[in-house]
């Protein structure tokens, strides 16, 4: 006898078919559906939002301008050395095409950057030796947006130790305007920004970029939007004027269209003629009355839709539409910390993969080869204040005091770390070890 049992496709779910509750049950719940829009797709939408729409900018701007504000460290080099690879920055805008990158990646859902470098025009479509790269041989960044000159190819990196494996093998550039030349790029001298990240089917549908930002923030944006505009429409209604005339639906139904016109006519007059300071003529049997509008509840709607907006957006309310936190003993850091790990969050998975390609050349121009263990530490995105400075330094000084008073480390280790904690404070930057 076989006790083994064969395998039954089961689903659970919850039903009242009494109550109309639970799945596939005739009720407004079951009637919800997610269709899929692939709204980032929608150029012209994505563009209008981002120039039309006060909030939708400020939700594609703040995070990228945040991941950008205090840049990067290099590791592993003098400052002789540093001040060269920040020249080479500078004359190459670097920081600021890195920006417009992650700007239009989170607009649109991706964004390209071709490293140019002086001499290898010609050899755009051959794989990036950076052994041929000479001091002073890059120029900077060529940033298009997904819909903006820049396409990724069907074929795929094959290569499974290659970092771009499954990524589009070449991408073609394409100059703007009428008589714009066309470039086709091998991927190791593109930079590729995508802010959201999609499954690898919608991946594929989405020509190998991701989702923009705005995507699923646009139905809170639209909630709160509507919500905005008829508070406003409201005010026009704050005060309502009420003329009562006894005789006025006997008029209307059996006079004459020459003694209606006349009534409009009289009554048009003394819209026109009203004021605060104007009269009002009735008669005997007429009354005027005024009806002030009640507000209440419609500010809490209001704040409802903001936060939902800022929790779809990632960024606090205060952060994302400048309002001073609101409640007895609000601060508002506890949010603004959770939002800057998620900054730093997005900093390790947007920016470094494309600074990991970038800084190989740039060293390679600035100092003519790449030291081992070239790397780098992203600043700290919050800036402190003048007491949180001193009081972190007073801390980091104890430490270190106290391991030096107790034999752990030597003076000479003791003075480095001092210098080092000072690039995060602000205190002990002189300090070397003799």
């Amino acid at each position: 006898m076989n006790n083994t049992a064969s395998p039954r496709r089961v689903a659970d779910a919850y039903q009242n078919a009494l109550a109309r509750l639970g799945m596939g049950q005739p009720n407004l719940l079951s009637a919800s559906e997610y269709p899929l829009a692939r709204l980032s797709g929608d150029q012209r939408l994505m563009t209008s939002l981002y120039r039309g729409n006060w909030i939708a900018r400020r939700i594609v701007d703040t995070i990228a301008e945040d991941m950008c504000k205090n840049w990067y460290t290099l590791r592993g080099a003098s400052p002789e050395m540093l001040a060269r690879f920040a020249r080479e920055e500078k004359r190459g805008h670097v920081r600021e095409r890195v920006l417009s990158a992650l700007k239009w990646a989170r607009l649109y859902g991706g964004a390209a950057g071709l490293l140019l470098i002086d001499g290898q025009e010609d050899r755009l479509d051959a794989p990036l030796d950076l052994n041929e790269i000479q001091p002073g041989q890059f120029r900077g960044i060529w940033v298009c947006d997904r819909f903006g000159g820049v396409t990724p190819s069907s074929e795929t990196v094959g290569d499974l130790a290659d970092p771009d494996y499954g990524l589009p093998e070449r991408y073609e550039f394409t100059a703007q305007g009428a008589r714009g030349a066309h470039y086709a790029v091998h991927h190791s001298r593109v930079l590729r920004f995508v802010s959201r990240e999609l499954p690898a089917q919608e991946q594929l549908a989405e020509s190998f970029w991701g989702a923009s930002e705005l995507e699923h923030v646009l139905d809170e944006l639209v909630k709160r939007d509507a919500t905005s505009a008829n508070i406003a429409q409201l005010i026009f209604q704050a005060n309502l004027r009420v003329l009562k005339m006894s005789d006025f639906g006997e008029i209307l139904a059996s006079s004459s269209e020459d003694a209606q016109r006349d009534l409009y006519s009289a009554l048009r007059a003394q819209n026109q003629l009203m004021s605060s300071m104007g009269l009002q003529v009735l008669d005997r049997e007429d009354s005027f009355e005024t009806h002030a509008y009640a507000f209440s509840g419609i500010s809490d709607v209001y704040e409802l839709f903001m936060l939902d907006v800022a929790g779809a957006a990632e960024i606090p309310a205060t952060r994302l539409f400048g309002r001073s936190p609101a409640g007895m003993n609000a601060t508002g850091e506890g949010d603004l910390r959770n939002y800057y790990d998620s900054v730093r969050q997005k900093q390790q998975s947007c920016l470094r993969p494309a600074l990991e390609k970038l800084a190989p050349v740039l060293a390679m121009s600035a100092w003519g080869h790449v030291p081992d263990g070239l790397d780098f530490d992203f600043n700290p995105v919050r800036d402190l204040s003048g007491a949180e400075r001193a009081q972190l330094a007073r801390q980091h000084t104890e430490t270190v005091a106290a391991a030096f008073s107790a034999g752990l480390v030597t003076r000479e280790t003791a003075l480095s770390e001092l210098s080092r904690l000072g690039k995060e404070t602000g205190f002990w930057t002189g300090c070397a070890a003799p």
